[in-house]
This record gives C-alpha cells, structure tokens and sequence, in this order.
C-alpha cells in the first residue's frame, strides 16, 4: 500500500486501486496518496446506488459504520445487518432482493451482476461516480457522514470464549446491546463491537465515535470487558 500511494503522488494519478489475492476487495488511494478506508467506498457507493434507484435495501453487516444508515436514511434507504462474513451478506441480499451490499473491508456485492465481492465491478462503480459527480475522490470522501473508528484486539483462550461473551453481555445490561454477532454495546459516545475469534485465541473490538479520541476508548473499554472477565 505504501509503495501505491507512493506511485499515486509520483505520477499525478486521480485514483490508486490495491485488490487482494483473489480480487474481491478493493481498497482506494485518493489523488493525495491518502488511504481510504473500505467503509469510505462502501458509503460512497451506497449514496450513489440509492440516488440513482431512488431508494432501495442496503444489506451490511454489524460492525459497519453508522455512516451506512445516515446515508440510508436520507436517500430512502433500508439497511439489514447481518452476522459478520460476506456469504451471510449475499445471502440476504438474495432472500430480501437487495439493491445493494457488503462490508467495512472493501469487499462490495453488486446483485445486479452477481452474488459476491467483485473488485472489478467495484473499481468501475467508483471510477463511474467520479467521472459523474466531476470531482476529486478526497472531496466525495469529505462529504459522507464522518465518523472515526479503532481496532484492538486481545488474547483469550478458546475455551473461555462462549463464558466471556455471556459475562460480557450480562456486565453491559444497562447499555443498548446487539448479540447478533459477538456484543455490540451502543452507547452515547458510539458503539464498539466485541467478537471472538473463528480462527484464532483472541478477541477482536472494533469501535466507532464522533472522534478519535473516544474510537479508541471505546475499543479500550471493550477491550477490559473482556480481560476482566476472564477466568
């Protein structure tokens, strides 16, 4: 990614694209070398699709950003959230007829074309979007809902998984909680997510706030939810 946003700023390029091995995740470099993150382009793309079909269900998962339903809610738009993982996403935006879906890391489903992440298909959206709206990517970037978001994680044996969630949960009782998918714990400040590991000893929090200074508390505080429930 560096030597990407490197080559961006050498050659005076509108737009730097990186794709994963398979190349069903696309991530963008804006025409300053900045990194975009994913849930950037999943917004910018939304805003887009529901304009352009005046409306329509936006089907994400629970540790997307809130910039998803701001944008929703003005352009006539319904968000469903799923359990993390991008077949869950197809699978409801096939069973609700969805306009439109994906996930905070790049990985964007268009079901018009086909039911999974399509790098390709995600490029062109969002080279097509620049060439109509006639602006840079950092200023249609500056121009969705803004929010800040962190990441931590933490070890945890595999074996004390499913004890720590039900603690979790019990602990965060008198705050709004999702148990969809791991806890999401929503409060005043925002909303941090604490999801075990499939693969790995570890917990994983995600937060996102206003600023970044409370992002990271967010994923602090999730963070000793989970230390101080371990045995």
């Amino acid at each position: 990614m560096e030597e990407l946003k490197n080559v961006v700023k050498a050659t005076g390029a509108d737009l730097g694209i990186a794709h994963d091995g398979d190349a069903d995740r696309t991530i963008c470099i804006d025409e300053n070398g900045e990194f975009v993150f994913g849930d950037k382009t999943f917004a910018l793309v939304e805003k887009a699709m529901l304009k352009e079909n005046g409306g329509g269900t936006i089907v994400t998962t629970v540790a997307t950003s809130a910039a998803i339903y701001d944008i929703a809610e003005e352009y006539n738009g319904e968000v469903i959230a799923t359990r993390v993982g991008d077949l869950l996403v197809a699978r409801e935006l096939k069973d609700q007829n969805g306009l439109f879906g994906g996930e905070e890391n790049g990985g964007l489903i268009f079901p018009e074309f086909v039911y999974g992440r399509d790098a390709a298909m995600s490029t062109a959206k969002i080279v097509e979007i620049m060439a109509k709206e006639a602006k840079p990517l950092s200023e249609l970037i500056q121009e969705l809902p803004k929010y800040c978001s962190a990441k931590l994680k933490v070890e945890c044996a595999d074996n004390q998984k499913s004890t720590v969630m039900d603690r979790i949960v019990e602990a965060t009782s008198d705050h709004e909680v999702d148990t969809k998918d791991g806890v999401k714990i929503l409060t005043e400040e925002g909303w941090v997510i604490i999801r075990p590991s499939g693969t790995e000893p570890i917990f994983r929090c995600f937060a996102e706030a206003q600023t970044e200074e409370d992002a990271l508390k967010m994923a602090k505080w999730g963070i000793s939810l989970v230390e101080e429930n371990m045995e």
